[in-house]
């Protein structure tokens, strides 16, 4: 949320022969946000329900939802928190239809939950599966956070509540739907700390089943957070500019200005809306638009006058778009069997010699409601590893990982789904795929010291001194007798005389070159570099990472008597690195200072 004084008040663990269950990846803080990826998807008869508000306010905080008939096949309850900051930590328990949920922590820069998503300066969006307590007719969410808890730092207010939900219905039309989540952080320089860097857009790619021979609906629906009235924003779908220009903006910028997240809901069609503070929920007719492949695009602000950049009056300070959904309907009458086909990725730091890799994997099904079990096939270099048990969900989404004691050299992974043929499917093509992986070995850290540099600084206290003392003698308007003056130059030359004596017994600075090697391929990360002059800690410097086969100079300033000390540097002294040779993390040497 902006600082505006005018508002403001399926799952597995890999032993070295054998794959267990784990629990799925963890959502990790990010200043520039989290990317959108699917959240639902499928092809069946009846409605996607998405709706809420109401605007940024203090807890309690509660929202009606009025869900259409049908079977609740799947439902979502969304949750936008403010955090203040993102060093602040807290909580939020909502309550839905009188069954308490659970209560997730908000943790900042510290957060690693998966159904927590925050960004920027603490900007949180939280995810809840209600699928078995959602009912047709009137739903309500009663939200609770930290905020007025003794000891609670966190702001606590909460943006919005939004519901999702799938209502099979077979009296309804054909429903084709794709519905992604994430928390992208959309932002000026002015709002990105440290960083001197922009985030003005962000792509969204739909790839949701047209199977449909006529399509007689499409609407895209879009959630953001922390947008503002009067600082335009802009929503393309397949390029074209959504929206209708608002009177405040088009008399000042044209009839091409767009302001789409204004704090005012349901009005970027030329609705009248309703009123919902630093929060936005829009559904857009983009049936003309559409074509084989989809994308929506989220935009902060446009050059409108020009000068190259995006300045403070053409875009969002900050904007955080956190659902998008796009829902094709189709009076089509037959049948649509469901369509499984995996996704699989890695990190490149999980990839490092001799250490258990995380491999995540999501079962995609755009077609059909599937809700069966079946197996998924993992091998290695065309090898099977293991069978792994998938329980396929209304929802079209299923994620889990793999844990894989990696061994160094390229390698094929491989994920093929229900190779035992079980479920009947529209397209049987499409059920495996294939990643090349390169494992490196693990880092090898070594450390050097080179020869001190002594620090030529100016003797600036005398001079300073005779400075300061003149300045006293003509700080006043009356006349200085001459034997005054005389005596004062005396005095600050003895002065003088003193301050160059003292010197003589004060400590020395040098610069101390210490360089870094790490000669193994894969990158050390988070390790600190300790320096010690005579068997005392001079500084302790971090080191975010260091690539594999580079080294980095480091230049430390060290204050020292003359004479001969024990300089000793250690790297990764806390063994958070899991290295090829530990044996070489120090270096220790005698030096002359003179």
């Amino acid at each position: 949320m902006k600082i505006d004084f005018t508002k403001i008040i399926v799952m597995f663990v890999f032993s070295l022969s054998l794959l267990s269950s784990i629990p799925l990846t963890q959502a990790s803080y990010s200043f520039e946000g989290i990317s959108f990826a699917p959240d639902a998807q499928g092809t069946f008869r009846g409605e996607v329900y998405i709706g809420g508000g109401h605007g940024l306010s203090f807890p309690p905080y509660s929202q009606n939802f009025d869900v259409p008939e049908g079977t609740v096949r799947w439902a979502r309850l969304y949750i936008g928190v403010w955090g203040g900051t993102e060093n602040y930590e807290g909580w939020v328990q909502p309550e839905f239809n009188g069954q308490r949920l659970e209560k997730l922590p908000l943790g900042g820069i510290n957060d690693e939950n998966e159904d927590v998503y925050c960004t920027g300066h603490g900007v949180y969006w939280v995810a809840y599966d209600v699928s078995n307590i959602t009912k047709n007719g009137e739903n309500t969410a009663d939200v609770l956070t930290s905020t007025g808890e003794p000891g609670n730092k966190l702001d606590g207010r909460v943006y919005g509540v939004v519901l999702a939900a799938a209502c099979e219905n077979p009296k309804a039309p054909m429903v084709s739907y794709q519905l992604l989540t994430g928390n992208v952080n959309l932002h000026g320089k002015g709002w990105s700390g440290s960083m001197p860097n922009v985030n003005d857009r962000e792509d969204v790619n739909f790839s949701v089943e047209q199977a449909f021979s006529n399509k007689d609906t499409a609407n895209l629906s879009v959630v953001y957070l922390t947008g503002t009235k009067g600082l335009p924003d802009y929503l393309e779908f397949n390029g074209e500019m959504l929206g209708v220009s608002p009177q405040y903006l088009s008399e000042k910028y044209g009839e091409n200005v767009r302001d789409i997240a204004n704090e005012i809901s349901y009005d970027s069609c030329g609705d009248e809306g309703v009123s919902s503070s630093y929060f936005d929920i829009e559904h857009f007719d983009v049936l003309d638009y559409l074509q084989s492949n989809n994308s929506a695009t989220f935009i902060r602000g446009l050059d409108l006058n020009g000068d190259g950049e995006v300045d403070d009056q053409e875009g969002e300070d900050y904007l955080h778009p956190v659902l998008a959904a796009l829902v094709i309907t189709s009076k089509d009458t037959f049948s649509v069997a469901p369509d499984l086909y995996p996704e699989i990725n890695i990190s490149e730091n999980e990839l490092v010699d001799g250490k258990t890799a995380e491999i995540f994997f999501t079962i995609n099904n755009p077609g059909g409601l599937c809700e069966e079990n079946f197996t998924g096939s993992f091998r290695v270099d065309g090898n099977e590893i293991s069978r792994v048990p998938i329980r396929m969900e209304a929802s079209g989404v299923y994620r889990s990982s793999i844990s894989w004691p990696a061994v160094k050299g390229e390698h094929l992974l491989e994920l093929f789904v229900d190779p035992e043929d079980k479920i009947k499917e529209s397209d049987k093509k499409n059920n495996a795929c294939k990643l090349n992986v390169m494992v490196r070995s693990k880092p090898d850290l070594s450390v050097s010291l080179g020869d001190p540099v002594k620090i030529e600084e100016k003797k600036t206290v005398s001079s300073s001194i005779i400075c300061l003392s003149f300045l006293s003698l003509f700080g006043t308007r009356r006349k200085k007798p001459l034997f005054l003056l005389l005596l004062a130059v005396i005095m600050i030359t003895a002065f003088s005389g003193c301050v160059e004596e003292i010197h003589t017994t004060e400590k020395t600075a040098y610069f101390i070159p210490v360089e870094i090697t790490n000669s193994g391929e894969a990158s050390a990360r988070d390790f600190d570099l300790n320096l010690y002059l005579d068997g005392k800690s001079v500084t302790v410097l971090n080191i975010p990472e260091l690539e594999g086969q580079t080294s980095v100079e480091e230049k430390i300033r060290v204050d020292v008597l003359r004479g001969e000390h024990i300089l000793k540097v250690i790297v990764d002294e806390q063994n958070r690195i899991i290295e090829e040779d530990e044996d070489n993390n120090e270096f220790e040497t005698p030096c002359n200072f003179t």
